[in-house]
């Protein structure tokens, strides 16, 4: 991490020293192409006036920001630049007393790494979407081992306006101040898969803020806490995935541990494919966290236990468990949420737990093989995964299920692993079956160890049981299994 930052050090040194040696204005000011070297469809602009004046920025017409500080000193992100294409950017100054000026420049980008994949277009019907763009923890693989890191924003017309090259594998967020957190570009070395030393926090440029070193890595989720501080997926030497810790904003130590070996039953049976996805010691497999801050809980998803548990984040004690009434011990039973209903299904092996406004819990279901026992095991070929939504009655108890989506598309969009929903604003879902496990000739496979898999992608924005947005993410040459990943799918603004 020192090696990164002394870079960045100097490259900020010589904007620096490039800048102070001209006079750059708004009518000819300082612009840096992808100035930190890994987003390079970003730039810095940096000029003078004479006046103080706000600067609004229009980038390709179709995005406008405005940074409403008077000022005459002016350094400002240029952010949704497109691909292979000479982009204009319009300055606009405002200054006082209702005067503007408005000047245009012209930023040529070159093209996008020569493994980032098409995206096909299916459908998009702008006028019921939420508003904003896609951010992707995108990944090219070959089977299940990523080759190359690919994390994307693009816009409606599924066009890429934002990339990071950087090193990183599960975490990508925006926070509450506009920056970013992802996996820190260097392995802990733990693990076998990557796991990250900890995560970095980064501006639109992709200039690192902070760094957050965790001392047995970082896997799969960081949240941001209403007070500031991070709660993190990490494990201790001799474990794997199974302990969640709260690093402080400011200090950057960890400052409260949850041991999901006290919290859940260590010796419970895993799911049917643990052994050939997981190290051994990965009995957890913690992948997802929210926190329900009117309760004070946490919520908690384990893939290889196909658990889902709320627990109270001061005392531990378990408020309940969604999650197949199969292994448990005694002592778990009365924790254990009792289904009602028809059409009620449970979840295996699932991702991204998230609270609606009317507190039902919305996840990720991939469905593998929906059953511990193997004889009962449904099989790619007749399986699906989908999201679903759960009203749950903690007073009796219940979970009742209100809705799902994907179970209709079958094994088109059956994801073995990976995999995510969120619950947008105006309550459509944002649906990203990230890890859609195809051989190389298209048929759905279970054994993510495979030498031909080829990983898929499809994202969905669904408004209410309508699919009004959708692309698909493929390699088409079936002689390699070369593929592509995301691990999730979020809605943000760029600005």
């Amino acid at each position: 991490m020192e090696a990164l930052l002394k870079k960045q050090s100097e490259i900020i040194k010589s904007i620096e020293m490039e800048y102070a040696s001209g006079n750059y204005t708004e009518e000819n000011p300082y612009i840096v192409l992808n100035p930190f070297e890994n987003c390079p469809l970003s730039a810095l602009i940096k000029f003078n006036t004479d006046e103080e004046c706000f600067v609004t920025l229009i980038i390709e017409e179709d995005i406008k920001k405005e940074f409403k500080a008077f000022k005459k000193e002016h350094e400002l992100p240029i952010l949704g630049l497109i691909a292979n294409k000479e982009n204009i950017i319009k300055v606009v100054c405002n200054y006082r007393n209702n005067k503007q000026k408005e000047f245009t420049h012209y930023i040529k980008t070159s093209e996008l790494p020569v493994g980032y994949p098409n995206i096909e277009l299916m459908k998009c019907e702008e006028s019921n979407m939420y508003d904003g763009m896609i951010s992707m923890s995108l990944g090219r693989s070959e089977g299940v081992r990523t080759i190359e890191h690919l994390y994307s924003i693009i816009d409606n017309k599924a066009r890429v306006r934002w990339i990071y090259t950087g090193v990183s594998c599960h975490v990508f967020m925006k926070l509450k101040n506009g920056n970013i957190i992802v996996d820190a570009p260097i392995s802990s070395g733990i693990c076998g898969a990557y796991t990250a030393a900890g995560f970095i926090e980064i501006d639109m440029l992709g200039k690192i803020i902070n760094f957050f070193p965790i001392k047995y890595g970082l896997h799969h989720d960081v949240i941001e806490l209403p007070n500031e501080n991070f709660l993190a997926i990490t494990q201790r030497e001799n474990t794997k995935q199974d302990l969640l810790v709260e690093i402080d904003r400011k200090t950057k130590e960890v400052i409260k541990e949850w041991d999901f070996r006290k919290i859940l039953d260590f010796n419970r049976e895993t799911v049917i494919d643990k052994v050939s996805v997981n190290h051994p010691l990965d009995w957890l497999h913690l992948n997802s966290l929210v926190y329900d801050e009117e309760s004070n809980c946490i919520i908690a998803s384990s893939r290889n236990q196909s658990t889902v548990v709320k627990f109270n984040k001061d005392t531990s004690e378990i408020v309940w468990i969604l999650a197949p009434h199969y292994g448990w011990c005694e002592k778990f039973n009365k924790y254990l949420l009792n289904p009602i209903g028809d059409n009620f299904e449970w979840s295996y092996a699932q991702h991204t737990p998230s609270l609606s406004d009317n507190g039902n819990l919305v996840i990720f279901d991939n469905g593998n093989f929906r059953s511990y026992k193997l004889e009962d095991a449904v099989l790619a070929h007749n399986n699906y995964s989908r999201a679903v939504e759960y009203k749950i009655n903690e007073k009796d108890m219940t979970v009742e299920q209100v809705w799902q989506y994907g179970k209709e598309r079958g094994n088109e969009l059956y994801c073995a692993y990976l995999g995510a929903v969120r619950i947008l604003e105006n309550d459509n879902r944002l649906i990203c079956f990230g890890g859609i496990t195809k051989d190389i000739f298209g048929n759905p496979i279970d054994d993510m160890k495979s030498n031909r898999m080829k990983n898929q992608i499809t994202i969905v924005e669904v408004a209410k049981d309508k699919v009004v947005f959708e692309i698909k993410i493929k390699d088409t040459d079936i002689t390699k299994p070369i593929g592509y990943k995301c691990y999730r799918a979020e809605k943000i603004s760029l600005y």
